[in-house]
């Protein structure tokens, strides 16, 4: 047995995961170790460290491509980890679609990520990276598509300032799918059949409609610009308009951008929108899944 394995069998390091085993939850792989998490979207990239113990540490944000970002921010972040990993969440160059009977089962997430043609069938496009999210009552499917050269990109400039990504995710669809899995669990009677969810993060925004009981319509938008509360109620106004007067209207955002948060709200709680935004909730389901 060699001298590094014997050290890691004497200090248990033999039965941790691997960093990068994408099955296993972050904070269970990194646990005792720093990281890094990082939100890149069209025109900004933001970023929050992990210490040892899963608390949250400094973090920063930067405007600008990430092809310019990475370069000057590259020695910061490896000097928040320890072996150069991060999770990173792609926030633009994606599509949302609402589908029917898709696979289910245990092994469904992992198979999507390794084997998607035997989850999507006709469905699957080569030049994709797929997430799903199932509807808890129904057979419906919120299916992100990501575009795998966008992924590959961004994943070669990381290896270029010596960060190694652990963990590739979308977080408007990781906030999505946080929010749909809320809303059932907190109904003491039950989902409402009808409401509308808005989700917003760091320049992308999904809203997704549901109507006796049923997911009918999602919409999503990303790289939003200066005028990004103008165009998200351009999006949410109509569909707010197809369901029932007085049925709820969910709210939640990265946590991060309060400015948005906040101007958005405003015109939202006209309808009686709730707010189920946590401080830090990007940070916080990039970091515990």
């Amino acid at each position: 047995m060699l001298l590094d394995e014997i050290k890691s069998v004497l200090s248990f390091a033999a039965f941790k995961p691997d960093a990068d085993d994408a099955a296993v939850p972050w904070a269970s792989r990194f646990n005792g170790r720093k990281s890094v998490l990082l939100n890149v979207s069209r025109s900004q990239t933001s970023w929050r460290g992990m210490n040892k113990k899963g608390k949250f540490e400094e973090g920063g944000v930067m405007d600008g491509e990430f092809a310019d970002v990475a370069p000057q921010r590259g020695e910061e972040w490896r000097s928040m980890t320890e072996g150069g990993w991060c999770a990173i969440s792609v926030n633009h160059r994606f599509i949302i679609s609402l589908e029917n009977n898709l696979m289910r089962g245990d092994n469904c997430v992992s198979l999507l990520r390794t084997n998607p043609r035997a989850v999507l069938g006709p469905k699957y496009d080569r030049g994709k990276r797929y997430a799903v999210c199932h509807h808890p009552e129904t057979t419906a499917s919120l299916l992100l598509a990501v575009e795998e050269s966008m992924v590959k990109v961004t994943e070669d400039l990381l290896k270029t300032v010596q960060i190694k990504p652990g963990r590739v995710c979308c977080g408007l669809f990781a906030l999505l799918e946080h929010a749909v899995l809320s809303i059932s669990r907190a109904a003491d009677t039950g989902t409402p059949p009808n409401f509308i969810l808005i989700v917003a993060c760091e320049g992308s925004i999904g809203v997704l409609v549901q109507q006796d009981g049923q997911w009918k319509d999602v919409r999503c938008r990303s790289g939003l610009g200066p005028e990004a509360v103008e165009t998200s109620l351009q999006i949410i106004s109509p569909l707010i308009a197809r369901v029932p007067q007085g049925s709820p209207v969910y709210f939640v955002s990265d946590g991060n951008d309060g400015k948005f948060r906040s101007e958005i709200m405003v015109h939202l709680e006209k309808v009686g929108a709730v707010d189920l935004t946590q401080d830090d909730l990007l940070w916080t389901i990039l970091g515990e899944h």
